[in-house]
């Protein structure tokens, strides 16, 4: 018994130790047959946020740690998070993100992994690149911390789409009603246009491209317009058959861009307004030479130095083509020559609003050395010194003269040519109510048939205005002598009248 006893008790022991064995065997070769790791890591990006600036030639290694080596082969896919705010084409990877995302193969032992990223430089501003650890095999797990990165990817400098013009503004001067400017010319600029540029021109203004055709809008394509400056023209017509100044604009529209707009304005002039002769004088008294207050019948009256070397009349008078006071009767004869000399004046119904104008004849024999005014319009009862306006002033100037204007003082704006002595010349003087300026046109050849746009000489200084035009003065004064023969005053309400066209 106890033989058979010790015998199985042996068997036993042999038994559980070859089943110990095996075990350890089979373990074994579990292991190596399905390489399960003994310890798992995690993977994370190294930083939470990166940048990349710029024009940056290098491009950026981003580096994922492990937290472990790796006991086996591993995987970490990488995809991009669409927080993302930049487009697939204006980056690299290296390796490449496919749309699925990149799977990123670490092998055994490895204990990070990386890849690089490169801006492609082609966009404007600043865009965000998200990317994300979506999920890791292997032994291997996502980290709790940086499994997210942000990179600010920064490109060019923002351009901002715009319409720009040379000038701000186009003046055209005056321009006779019926007929057309000159162009001037102003030169578009444009940045990052997407649509044609529409170019309009408001009421009696054109445009255009060649300064040959010209309409009131155009259009020029935007790749035109981004690429190269454009030269644009621009002309006023003055067809509204008012005198007037015409404002407008040239518009330039693109689209949502704001807009670029040119002022543009012009003067139209020259429509002869509707006028009335307020009183003429031809000097129509006869042959015979006397003063003029004796001839006149009391249409002229003494105000100063009453019969004091008198102001005279003589025949026959003065002549000017196509004048309609040409060439009637005599004329008024003035010499300033001493210190005491009558002044008179004429009486014409009274002015008092609008715009008055007063034509004569003017032939010069000498001037004076000291400049004074010898003619003017007159505001005050008759019989006694008015206030002057209009003030024509003469001077001798070498072996010429000039003529100035003085809208009621002493400070005189003299017309730019001067006279010839002997030359009878068509004067003519105007007063603006409105305005209290005051204009003289000096004429030596053809009467136009409109108010010339460039006077010979304006007076618009402060002082007293006149309550109303109620005379017509003929002025000696005590200088060195002025001696000067006037005919044909027409007083008028226009220029037409007033010269009588």
């Amino acid at each position: 018994m106890n033989l058979i006893a010790a015998h199985s008790s042996g068997i036993k022991t042999r038994l559980i130790m070859s089943i110990m064995i095996m075990g350890m065997l089979l373990n074994s070769c579990k292991k190596d047959k399905f390489n399960v790791p003994q310890n798992v890591g995690t993977i994370r990006f190294a930083a939470n946020a990166y940048t990349i600036e710029n024009n940056t030639v290098d491009p950026l290694t981003i580096v994922l740690p492990l937290s472990l080596p790796l006991e086996a082969d591993a995987t970490a896919l990488i995809t991009v998070d669409n927080q993302s705010t930049i487009a697939a084409d204006q980056y690299t990877t290296t390796p490449a993100i496919p749309v699925e995302g990149l799977t990123l193969n670490l092998p055994k032992g490895a204990t990070q992994i990386s890849f690089q990223l490169s801006s492609l430089n082609n966009f404007e501003g600043e865009k965000t690149l998200v990317l994300k650890l979506s999920s890791a095999t292997g032994g291997l797990s996502v980290a709790n911390i940086n499994s997210t990165a942000s990179i600010t990817i920064k490109g060019n400098p923002i351009v901002i789409p715009e319409i720009r013009t040379s000038e701000p503004g186009l003046a055209f001067g005056s321009v006779v009603t019926g007929t057309i400017s000159d162009s001037k010319s102003y030169v578009l600029n444009a940045t990052k246009l997407t649509s044609d540029v529409l170019i309009s021109a408001s009421a009696n203004f054109q445009v255009s491209l060649d300064d040959n055709t010209f309409s009131s809008t155009l259009t020029i394509p935007f790749a035109t317009a981004n690429a190269t400056p454009v030269t644009i023209y621009a002309r006023f017509l003055a067809t509204t058959g008012i005198n007037q100044t015409v404002t407008g604009t040239i518009s330039h529209r693109s689209g949502t861009v704001p807009d670029a707009v040119v002022n543009v304005s012009g003067v139209e002039f020259g429509v002869a307004i509707p006028g009335v002769l307020v009183h003429k004088e031809d000097f129509n008294y006869g042959t015979v030479a006397n003063s003029i207050t004796a001839v006149s019948g009391g249409k002229w009256t003494a105000y100063s130095a009453s019969a004091t070397r008198p102001v005279q009349y003589l025949s026959p008078g003065l002549t000017y083509t196509g004048y309609a006071g040409s060439g009637i009767g005599g004329a008024l004869v003035m010499q300033n020559n001493g210190s005491s000399s009558e002044d008179v004046s004429m009486n014409f119904p009274a002015q008092s609003s609008g715009v008055v104008y007063s034509a004569q004849l003017m032939n010069f024999a000498s001037g004076p050395t000291t400049a004074d005014f010898f003619y003017s319009f007159g505001d005050g009862a008759a019989g006694a010194t008015p206030a002057y306006f209009n003030r024509i002033y003469a001077k001798a100037n070498g072996s010429k003269m000039s003529l100035g204007l003085g809208r009621n003082s002493t400070t005189v704006t003299y017309a730019a040519a001067d006279l010839d002595y002997g030359v009878t010349y068509l004067v003519v003087s105007k007063y603006e109510f409105a305005t209290n300026n005051s204009t003289l046109y000096i004429l030596s050849g053809v009467i136009p048939t409109i108010e010339p746009a460039t006077p010979s000489a304006v007076s618009n200084v402060s002082g007293a205005d006149p309550t109303a035009l109620t005379r017509i003065v003929v002025r000696q004064n005590t200088g060195v002598p002025l001696k000067v023969t006037i005919d044909g005053i027409r007083i008028a309400t226009s220029w037409k009248e007033a010269v009588g066209l």
